[in-house]
């Protein structure tokens, strides 16, 4: 194959540390999130280090930041290469030609040579030329990030099997986002930091753990940041680029209605009547609304071997700020009380509700013990809980409340902001 040759300076303009004094600090963030101490432990490992999740949620960042530690640990500067596929399209084959003919004026191998590539999505089957430059350059250490999200992990784990660690990096948690905002909160006296927490959690809910907006005050500009660096992006760039997709006004719609309508019935024929579209069309977008991670589902258990139902499936968005960037009534209690849902959702990884002759949010299943766990953003009720409970022999339950706390029982009720407080292991 042809390789179109690559001016060196596109290379300079990625890694200013060739010829300065390291990464510039207006790349490397102001916080190390822990998703960066996770990729850190393979540095010295042979794996390739996959980093994916939503736009913005800080994956650039982090390769800077692993990059800024080598340099630091007196790594020569010119073996740190990083690039981005997202400002600059290229070839990958054309970025490491122009590197050891421009730069390093030799081949890759003898030294340990540390390459970073941001948004590797954008390139071609990239998971196959990612590949070959395993297998043939064992003193090359690989990290990449990508956006288009749950395809990208599935490409990696088909065509790099075994070479291959993938780290899912998360909006901030709650907990994170209190760090940031230099807030601290006593997790064992709750009752005394109940109407601060209050307060960034109703912050938290708006901005929806997207680091850049962390100190935004304005409603106004958070929308303005969601829809135009977030939303935009997947919705017109990055998922017609991996799909294919034409019909963006249907791709667009639909992220709406999911996104003000959290944890609505997925009624995929009602919805392609509604629209006007193919009710087939219509499923495949919905599919890459969630590949996209803009979206996540949560099925139906049903039946005295809780058996799973593949109809009526919950559609939560991703992050409440996509709702708070398309509901001027967001605090409104109706509203809230889904956002909360949607943040529950999240927190737990939830995959399943329970609706059969009653309700149950959600349902955290451990092979066979099922666990439920309701949202009451209204008054406390915890009969649907108990009677779960009571059918399916759980052991326990619980009730995530607006402000309610009884941690006794076997349904413990919990305040939204304490709940989101604790690991989702902890927090079932």
């Amino acid at each position: 194959m042809n390789v179109i040759a690559m001016d060196v300076g596109a290379l300079e303009k990625f890694n200013p540390w060739w010829v300065g004094e390291g990464v510039p600090p207006g790349l490397l963030g102001t916080h190390r999130r822990p998703y960066f101490e996770e990729a850190a432990k393979y540095i010295d490992k042979r794996f390739i280090v996959l980093l994916y999740g939503l736009r913005r949620v800080g994956k650039s960042t982090i390769l800077y930041q692993l990059a800024d530690m080598l340099l630091k640990k007196g790594i020569n500067p010119l073996r740190v290469l990083y690039f981005s596929f997202d400002e600059q399209p290229a070839q990958i084959e054309q970025i490491l030609s122009a590197y050891e003919e421009k730069v390093i004026k030799g081949r890759i191998g003898g030294q340990k040579t540390y390459l970073f590539l941001d948004e590797v999505q954008k390139v071609g089957d990239w998971q196959s030329k990612l590949k070959v430059l395993y297998d043939l350059n064992p003193d090359l250490k690989i990290f990449v990030s990508g956006s288009a999200s749950i395809s990208l992990q599935k490409k990696a784990a088909e065509s790099l099997a075994g070479r291959v660690v993938d780290v899912h990096v998360k909006p901030l948690s709650f907990r994170e986002f209190l760090q940031w905002k230099g807030a601290k909160m006593d997790e064992s006296r709750p009752e005394l930091y109940q109407k601060e927490a209050s307060l960034h959690l109703a912050d938290y809910m708006r901005k929806g753990g997207f680091p850049e907006i962390t100190d935004h005050a304005e409603d106004g500009m958070v929308r303005k940041y969601v829809k135009s660096a977030v939303l935009d992006r997947i919705l017109y760039r990055d998922i017609p680029q991996e799909f294919g997709v034409r019909d963006l006004e249907l791709l667009r719609a639909l992220h709406e209605l999911f996104a003000r309508e959290p944890g609505m019935i997925a009624n995929v024929e009602g919805i392609a009547k509604d629209l006007g579209r193919n009710r087939i069309t219509v499923a495949n977008y919905i599919e890459y609304l969630k590949h996209a991670l803009l979206i996540c589902d949560v099925k139906n258990l049903r039946g005295s071997a809780l058996a799973t139902s593949r109809k009526n499936k919950k559609i939560y968005p991703t992050s409440p700020a996509f709702t708070f960037a398309m509901r001027e009534d967001f605090f409104s209690g109706a509203v809230l009380s889904k956002v909360a849902e949607t943040l529950v959702a999240a927190h737990l990884e939830a995959e399943y509700y329970y609706r059969n002759s009653f309700e149950v949010d959600f349902v955290k299943k451990k092979g066979k013990v099922a666990v439920p766990v309701e949202v009451k953003f209204g008054k406390v009720a915890q009969g649907q809980a108990l009677r779960f409970m009571e059918i399916y022999k759980s052991p326990r339950g619980g009730v995530v409340s607006k402000d309610e706390f009884s941690p006794r029982g076997k349904v413990k009720v919990v305040p939204l902001w304490l709940f989101l407080m604790k690991s989702s292991e902890a927090a079932e």
